[in-house]
């Protein structure tokens, strides 16, 4: 997503709210008209404060006529952590005061560290001038910097209420480059958006902006790929490669798009396909520890568990702390590879990072009881299994091998019913036999008893 390009991996605070200032146990409000006339103050409590409602209103009704304006959202830097002085505070609001007034403009202050500038009849240039100014005049008269958000009127679709809340997604934005910085509203400001709704779990509103920024830079591959992890998410599966797809296009060395359209490929259970973009993908950055392990678990789907295994060691190794899956793949390798040392290993870490992790507790209950040994817990853990994934055929079909083992065929023809009800047809003529030998032995009770 933003400049970090978030995956769609599998099972991803921008803007906040304006703080309220309170002087004196009451909040003080101020008509924005007039607020550039203002007095000097000598203390930020002086400086009376309004919310971001009234702030909106009154650009409203100073912006109703007008065809073009600039709304700016200024923040004092580094305010949570060590809050300037009173005087310093004062002085900054006097000179933005001051700026908005020559501009004959308004502004007013919207929270401890916030303020809203209005300028009429405004361009990008006549508020980065503002912006420019500001920034010298603070610095240079008090030890404080800050940081600049601007967003005009018109553009594009947004209405003139929205420009407000669109100075405060570009002051966000600023962020990303440190104190000091003025940044125009565009398209990254809404993709940084998008990504915090995204990562709240709001993927329709994280969307809708993805789809304004798109609206704002149609080329912008992180915007395209934003929208296909989106789509991803909603198991929209061909409209994500369609977003992946145009942002590969018009960037072909976009290592993450390429990743990402290769993970949709696997969920599809193309995995060849998907092999052929993760190793494109691998060839231009071999350091992406997602990128290496699923390259080895496209390889293991595709019957090439060694070279599976030289993948996932590989993607270990860029990540201290893989998870529980990790280590079920490299125990599913090793299994195929009939390493049963290493597999029997491997998922034992898996359990230990996650101990109801059913595939891991049944293909360890298959190993032990393919070595012989821990025959209580091999079948303690396959029923455990089960139990936590009823759906699961071949779960269903090792626990029933466990049970035909030990002779107790009715608890073994449940589980192979089971898992051919799942779909497992490997089960088919084991049920029957099963079936065949119950018949058998209640044949034979029955002549032993006449």
């Amino acid at each position: 997503m933003t400049d970090h390009k978030k995956n769609t991996l599998p099972g991803k605070g921008a803007k906040g709210h304006l703080l309220l200032s309170e002087a004196d146990g009451r909040l003080k409000t101020v008509s924005i008209q007039d607020a550039a006339a203002l007095p000097a103050a000598e203390k930020s409590s002086d400086i009376p404060v309004s919310d971001e409602a009234r702030f909106l209103e009154h650009i409203m009704g100073l912006a109703a006529d007008m065809a073009a304006f600039g709304v700016m959202s200024v923040r004092i830097d580094g305010y949570g952590a060590v809050p300037p002085p009173d005087k310093s505070v004062a002085s900054i609001a006097g000179i933005i005061g001051k700026i908005c007034e020559n501009a004959k403009g308004a502004w007013l202050k919207t929270g401890k560290d916030l303020f809203g500038c209005y300028l009429p009849d405004a361009d990008e240039k006549k508020c980065r001038d503002a912006a420019n100014e500001m920034c010298r005049q603070i610095s240079g008269e008090t030890s404080e910097t800050v940081s600049i958000g601007i967003a005009l009127y018109p553009e594009i679709s947004f209405r003139k209420k929205d420009i407000s809340e669109n100075a405060k997604k570009a002051l966000v934005h600023a962020d990303f480059f440190g104190p000091g910085s003025i940044v125009r509203f565009d398209a990254v400001s809404l993709n940084i958006s998008g990504d915090s709704f995204y990562q709240a779990g709001k993927i329709d509103d994280a969307m809708a902006e993805y789809e304004r920024a798109l609206a704002l830079d149609p080329e912008n591959v992180n915007v395209h790929n934003s929208i296909g992890v989106c789509h991803g998410d909603r198991k929209d599966l061909d409209k994500a490669l369609a977003s992946f797809n145009r942002a590969i296009e018009l960037d072909p060395e976009d290592v993450f798009a390429i990743y990402n359209a290769g993970y949709i490929y696997m969920q599809k259970e193309e995995y060849q396909t998907a092999l052929d973009y993760f190793q494109r993908a691998v060839k231009m950055d071999d350091n992406v520890f997602e990128l290496l392990f699923q390259t080895g678990r496209a390889l293991y789907e595709l019957g090439r568990p060694g070279e599976a295994l030289s993948y996932i060691h590989d993607a270990i190794s860029k990540n201290d702390a893989p998870g529980p899956v990790v280590y079920r793949t490299i125990g599913d390798c090793s299994l195929a590879t009939e390493r049963m040392d290493d597999a029997i290993k491997a998922y034992n870490t898996a359990l230990k990072l996650r101990p109801d992790d059913a595939h891991s507790l049944s293909a360890l209950a298959f190993c032990y009881e393919s070595e012989n040994s821990n025959p209580e817990i091999a079948l303690v853990f396959g029923e455990n299994a089960v139990e936590i994934e009823p759906k699961n055929g071949l779960f269903h079909h090792r626990l029933a091998l466990m049970y035909f083992s030990r002779n107790r065929l009715e608890e073994a023809l449940i589980h192979f019913e089971a898992a051919v009800e799942c779909g497992h047809d490997e089960s088919v003529r084991y049920m029957e036999n099963t079936r065949e030998m119950i018949a058998d032995n209640t044949k034979q009770e029955n002549i032993a008893g006449s």
